[in-house]
């Protein structure tokens, strides 16, 4: 079972840049994609958006209903989650306000490991309250309506990456997981079982690398995700229905089909004209603290972007 795929690849300095803005990537990403799969080859593949949507549909605990056919803005939080060796973790987190009257997309992100205000980090609030802690810590800190929800499930992020073609990184340390040897250098995920071998923890020393891990191959979907939404030649519908299978497998959300309808048709402009906000950390002990002051300022911020 062990596979052993490797190159030698030069090592860049983007992981960082990239991780403050995968939800953002990931979340646009799926938009994109769900846009191509429905126009692409008509209605039979137009149907089982309607059906894919109906799947992954699921109520949310403390969310404000919206009405997005009067073009509304609206708020969307972003969760990505998953489990770290039976663990419950948070990945991402990303609030947005989409704004048709201004046309413009604002993205908040909410690191998850750095200390809040209240002594907890996202993660420690996922891991005891799950999404509907996540959702409330959200609401009261900011003082916003939650309206939208948009859950990636990181466990099933092999499904997607596998409908889409695999991927290519590289791996900083080599390591076995789950039978499969993972070597040092570029190695290429193709099954779905490749990818959830290498973004679990090897070991409880491991899951900042897993962390990392788990980051990366969501910036390899991301542009996986870019390139369905980048090529011309129409494939074939088995192939848009597996991407559909995948999004069932990995989403959960309160946005049913009618409401994707209308953001696509009533806020299109501004899923393209994007802006982003950043909670930036304070270092106290070695520690990454969020002081009260950044959480004040993007607080405003935030809310004038609903305006």
């Amino acid at each position: 079972m062990n596979k052993k795929r490797h190159h030698h690849h030069t090592s860049g300095k983007r992981h960082h840049h990239l991780k403050k803005h995968l939800g953002l990537k990931i979340f646009l990403g799926i938009v994109v994609l769900l846009l191509v799969v429905a126009g692409a080859v008509g209605y039979s593949v137009y149907s089982s958006v309607n059906s894919t949507f109906k799947s992954s549909y699921e109520k949310m605990p403390l969310t404000t209903a919206t009405d997005l056919k009067k073009s509304n803005a609206f708020t969307t939080l972003l969760i990505e989650t998953g489990t770290l060796n039976n663990q419950k973790a948070c990945f991402a987190t990303v609030l947005t306000a989409t704004n048709k009257a201004t046309n413009q997309a604002t993205f908040l992100n909410i690191p998850v490991s750095d200390v809040l205000p209240n002594q907890e980090t996202i993660n420690s609030i996922y891991a005891s309250g799950g999404e509907k802690g996540v959702i409330q810590y959200v609401k009261s800190t900011f003082g916003v309506d939650i309206n939208k929800v948009v859950n990636v499930n990181i466990d099933k992020i092999g499904t997607f990456i596998e409908a889409t073609g695999g991927i290519s990184l590289q791996n900083p340390k080599a390591f076995v997981s789950n039978g499969y040897e993972f070597k040092q250098g570029t190695i290429h995920l193709v099954t779905a079982e490749q990818v959830q071998a290498y973004i679990s923890k090897v070991d409880h020393s491991d899951i900042n690398a897993a962390i990392t891990r788990i980051q990366n191959v969501s910036m390899g979907l991301y542009s996986n995700l870019q390139e369905v939404a980048h090529v011309k030649k129409i494939k074939s519908v088995n192939y848009y229905r597996q991407l559909l299978y995948a999004y069932t497998e990995t989403v959960r959300t309160n946005i049913d089909f009618g409401e994707f309808k209308s953001i696509v048709l009533n806020y299109n402009k501004a899923l393209q004209n994007t802006s982003k906000l950043n909670l930036h950390a304070s270092t106290v002990n070695n520690i990454k603290v969020i002081p009260q002051s950044e959480i004040d300022s993007n607080k405003k911020l935030f809310a004038e972007a609903l305006k």
